[in-house]
């Protein structure tokens, strides 16, 4: 690498870093909360519990997640290799949100240069600094690498799996490449199994050195099974714990969605235009998408985008449901820009003015970012700021073993900040809580009629204008 390729480089992982930091130190009490504070009660029960990561738990005990009670908190998703990060880092640190998301902010700038190094290969320096700068800088992308979330990692994964096995290619006999693509291929699939609808790129460069003689080659079908072998495993174990398996067949196609106006509306229009890419981005993903493949890079991008495609059709409900789904589409719509932008520059000459396409290609980007972030503020604000006040006067005066009722529409974030166990819903008569020992109720909710009810006939540990916790008992419910 040249002095100035390693500083062009290098200045674009310190603005990554710049950029992530923004509010790195926010409450798991923002966007999709749910799932952050799912992710890291898991990590923190293994600092707090023991490290046991066959038998992963979180904070929830209800039954919201499969109608099944969950006394013994158990979450089998993904296999928890991020949360065992991040319950590394603790172990140094003591449990803080801010390491946590350091950690996603870590991966996603190790993804930068990943990507870098991939795109490289098949399209040059200049196409591969575009793409590191845009998956570095989408507003979308950087609040998701701060987020407590496996995505990111699986992300990183999927890339380190595209290069290494690309370098497997050209050297079939290196062992080190060989072992990288296994291990990057495992983690991919295991933090999230999605990633199975990654590997077609790897299927395209398999038939373009092979053709169909890759059938009958020995290294790749050890590579596959290698491979899959382990994520199997995960999945027959998981059926030991059914409690600890969330419902997920609605990810598929609730509702009939998939292919209705509503699917292309969400995906295309939504997510893409409006919250990812903007007008600005999706413009220049056009433009990247029609010009002609150059030599090198042939089939690979559009056999990367055909994942997406197929990704977003089998998973239609859950891309429509959850903007977190698009994490792993980021890098190959930062190619396919960057591609675009080198189009403008490159072209003008031929088809139109050169200074018209610079001065597109910049306003484009601007368009991008400045609609982008308008778009992604909010996923930074706290909204409901009670909860985080809530929980931490509940984890200062409760009993360390007690189990809690932190209600909040089933959302765990609220769960999250009492440091205790118990029921981000109510899903049963409050009777039943207390019979099975759970004495504490938290609320924000406090002028519901329900709650001043409890706060009138039962005793009440802490009041304040945005919150109540309330201690219960036979004798005072119902009254």
């Amino acid at each position: 690498m040249k002095k100035l390729e390693i500083l062009l480089l290098s200045l674009v992982v310190l603005i990554a870093f710049g950029a992530r930091i923004y509010k790195i130190n926010r409450p798991i009490a923002d966007w999709h909360s749910w799932r952050q504070a799912d992710t890291a009660a898991v990590a923190r029960n293994f600092t707090k519990e023991g490290f046991n990561p066959l038998i992963p738990t979180y904070d929830d005990m209800s039954s919201q997640t499969n109608t099944l009670d969950n006394p013994n908190r158990y979450r089998f998703v993904e296999f928890p290799i991020y949360n065992s990060i991040i319950a590394a880092v603790w172990a140094v640190t003591g449990i803080n949100v801010t390491y946590a998301r350091i950690v996603t902010v870590i991966i996603s700038l190790v993804s930068t240069v990943t990507l870098y190094f991939l795109v490289r290969k098949f399209s040059g320096i200049t196409v591969a600094m575009l793409s590191a700068f845009f998956f570095a800088t989408i507003p979308y992308n950087v609040f998701y690498s701060s987020t407590i979330l496996p995505a990111p990692l699986m992300v990183f994964a999927v890339l380190l799996m595209y290069l290494s096995f690309t370098n497997w290619l050209e050297k079939e006999k290196s062992l080190l490449w060989a072992g990288l693509t296994i291990i990057a291929a495992n983690v991919a699939i295991l933090v999230w199994p999605i990633a199975l609808f990654f590997t077609l790129p790897i299927i395209y460069l398999a038939l373009q050195k092979y053709g169909f003689s890759a059938i009958k080659k020995l290294n790749l079908w050890v590579f596959a099974i290698a491979a899959l072998a382990p994520f199997f495993a995960w999945r027959f174990w998981m059926t030991k714990f059914p409690s600890g398996i969330p419902n997920w067949q609605f990810l598929i196609n609730e509702g009939n969605i998939r292919f209705k106006g509503a699917f292309f509306r969400w995906l295309i229009s939504e997510r893409l235009g409006n919250i990812i890419l903007t007008v600005g981005g999706f413009a220049l993903f056009i433009l990247g998408l029609v010009r002609k493949p150059e030599a090198k890079e042939k089939y690979f991008y559009y056999s990367w985008l055909a994942s997406v495609a197929l990704y977003f059709i089998v998973f239609a409900s859950g891309n429509v449901r959850h903007d977190y789904y698009q994490v792993p589409i980021v890098p190959i719509f930062a190619v396919f820009m960057a591609l675009g932008v080198k189009f403008l520059i490159d072209k003008p000459n031929e088809y139109f003015n050169k200074y018209v396409g610079i001065l597109t290609a910049l306003a484009l980007i601007l368009f991008m970012y400045a609609f982008g972030f308008y778009q992604i503020q909010g996923y930074y604000w706290i909204n409901r700021p009670q909860i985080v006040e809530a929980g931490q006067a509940a984890d200062r005066i409760l009993p360390k073993n007690a189990t809690v009722i932190a209600p909040y529409n089933g959302d765990t974030a609220f769960l999250y900040q009492t440091n205790r166990h118990g029921y981000p819903i109510v899903d049963r008569p409050l009777e039943d809580f207390v019979k099975n020992g759970t004495q504490y109720l938290i609320s924000v909710d406090v002028n519901d009629a329900g709650i001043q009810n409890l706060a009138k006939n039962c005793r009440v540990l802490k009041e304040t204008p945005d919150y109540l916790i309330i201690q219960l008992s036979l004798d005072c419910i119902g009254k």
